[in-house]
Parts: C-alpha cells; structure tokens; sequence
C-alpha cells in the first residue's frame, strides 16, 4: 500500500519543476570546490557527502557556499549532465548559485517548512515545484512482509 504524499511548503526561487530521489546533505556546500563538475562527484572534504554523486538527484541541504564564480560551475554541471535536478535548501542560496540555477534550468525552493527534514529520509522520491515552492515527498511503496 503507497503512503500518502507529504507536501511542503517554501519560497520558490528558481522556477521550474523536477522529480527524483533525494540526497540529503547536513553540511553547508560549494559548488565550487566541493563538487567535481566532469562526474557530478562531491569532493569536498568538509561535506558530509563526500564521494557520493549528486547526478540526477535532488540536492537537499541547509545552505550554499560559494564565491561570485559559483554559478559558472553549477552551469558546468549541467553542461556535463552531472547536475543535480533540483535544490531544497533550508536557508537562501547565495546570489551566484542562483544565477547558476537560473542559467541551468534547475529548480530551487528554500526556507522549506522545518518539519520537512525530520519528514524525509535519503533516497526519497521528491518532486520539487520552484514556481509554486512546493516539494512534495512520494515514498515507494512499502513492501509486504
């Protein structure tokens, strides 16, 4: 039996829609510096998703690092087809990850209602809606015993 939806609420900040599994980050990240651009690798020795891939998934995490140069990789990612499809961020991203994202395609919703962490768990199926600041949680559905 499927598990009903969990819906949240956000701001919306880049538009767009995406759906994938969720990777779930409890480090600040750099898209600069943290993140191999070629293979969408976090390399980043201070994330906590150090050597897991964040190509086709949706990057949940606190909030960004970055420098004025940060969009230019985010860009680079999706040029290598290694991006993240969507970002869920606790606090605002910084203003070149926007325009990253923006330059991308990628969606992004922050200031996600608290309860939306201790709601999720990594590899849930996530669809995240930047126009409406909406990700809603579609868990598989549970196996019988």
């Amino acid at each position: 039996m499927a598990r009903e939806p969990l819906v949240f609420s956000g701001r919306g900040i880049v538009r767009g829609e995406a759906s994938a599994r969720a990777i779930l980050s409890n480090s600040p990240i750099s898209f600069l510096g943290d993140v191999d651009i070629r293979s969408g690798t976090v390399i980043g020795e201070l994330n906590d998703l150090e050597g897991r891939k964040l190509t086709g998934r949706v990057l949940v995490a606190p909030s960004t690092r970055g420098s004025a140069g940060a969009w230019r990789f985010l860009y680079q990612l999706k040029q290598h087809g290694s991006n993240p499809v969507a970002l869920v961020l606790d606090e605002l991203p910084d203003p070149s990850v926007v325009q990253g994202a923006i330059l991308s395609a990628i969606p992004v919703v922050s200031d996600i209602d608290r309860a939306f962490r201790a709601s999720i768990r990594d590899g849930d199926w996530l669809a995240v809606n930047g126009t409406a600041g909406t990700v809603t949680v579609l868990r598989e559905p549970a196996q019988s015993p």
